[in-house]
């Protein structure tokens, strides 16, 4: 598919499943100048065969970044919409999580979607248009027992997002966020759930976690959305001409936060601890 030349070129960050690759797959059906990017490139091969140009961007690689930003400003002045969706997780217990894990967890989440959109917004800025959307998740807005630091990275995203829709609108340059609840993908299993086959104090918690988790993100399940449905609101939050400031797509994503607003901090501990316990004792009873 040939791509129209009057529209802004794409940068997507994480395309080798889910939701980024429904995206690049709605992106250059709808006539864009799409780049599929992934950190190991071989996993997006079968992008560039429905049109999608493919880079290689490790977020926490810098050369990478700037060798594939430099690649579509050669081309195009400018990246024209810039889709910040490449995201690790893991789950962990704050006082068992491994500063390895924490770390590695910053390097993706933060500091490599800041660095991504460091390199696009000179050019951006000086172009005087731009999208940029960040995808967050509903839990930037509250946080869950073993989730507190990749949760914390979701909060990071929020802040960040806020200071930079007021500093780059002045230029032409609109910022939205995507906060979805549960996507069915291989995000889960993608990432890791730390503790549930180690006997300790959180043994029952993190084995709660993980199958309340994988059961969430099997399509199908209750409240969960496709990827191809998040693609579309991220789309629309990249195409529409005065895009909102921040999407939540499905209604569990919303009752979440806000219930978040309204219950007493313990009475929520209380609920999302007591229900994971349960859940991890059946999965541990079953497995013994």
């Amino acid at each position: 598919m040939s791509a129209n030349r009057y529209l802004p070129s794409v940068l997507i960050t994480g395309c080798s499943s889910g939701h980024g690759e429904a995206l690049a797959k709605l992106f250059v059906k709808n006539g864009y100048p799409t780049y599929a990017t992934a950190r190991r490139i071989e996993s997006i091969e079968h992008l560039k065969k429905i049109g999608c140009e493919t880079l290689q961007i490790d977020v926490t690689s810098y050369d990478s970044i700037d060798k594939a930003v430099k690649t579509i400003e050669e081309k195009h002045s400018s990246v024209g919409i810039l889709i910040n969706n490449a995201a690790i997780g893991i789950m962990g217990a704050m006082e068992t999580i491994p500063l390895a894990e924490v770390k590695r967890l910053y390097e993706t989440n933060v500091f490599g979607l800041l660095a991504m959109t460091q390199a696009v917004l000179p050019k951006m800025r000086k172009a005087g248009k731009g999208r940029i959307v960040n995808i967050g998740s509903s839990g930037g807005e509250f946080t869950t027992p073993g989730g507190g630091v990749y949760q914390a990275t979701k909060y990071a995203l929020t802040s960040m997002n806020d200071a930079m829709r007021a500093e780059l609108e002045p230029f032409g340059i609109y910022v939205s966020m995507v906060q979805p609840g549960a996507i069915a993908s291989k995000f889960v299993l993608n990432g890791t759930v730390l503790g549930m086959e180690e006997k300790g104090p959180y043994q029952e918690l993190m084995a709660g976690i993980y199958k309340v988790a994988s059961e969430a993100v099997k399509e199908g399940a209750p409240g969960t959305w496709t990827p191809e449905q998040v693609a579309k609101v991220t789309y629309k939050a990249a195409t529409k001409k005065k895009p909102r400031a921040r999407y939540r797509p499905g209604f569990v994503a919303k009752s979440l936060i806000y219930t978040r607003l309204i219950l007493p901090y313990r009475m929520w501990d209380r609920m999302f601890v007591n229900n994971l316990i349960k859940q991890g004792k059946k999965v541990l009873k079953n497995k013994s």
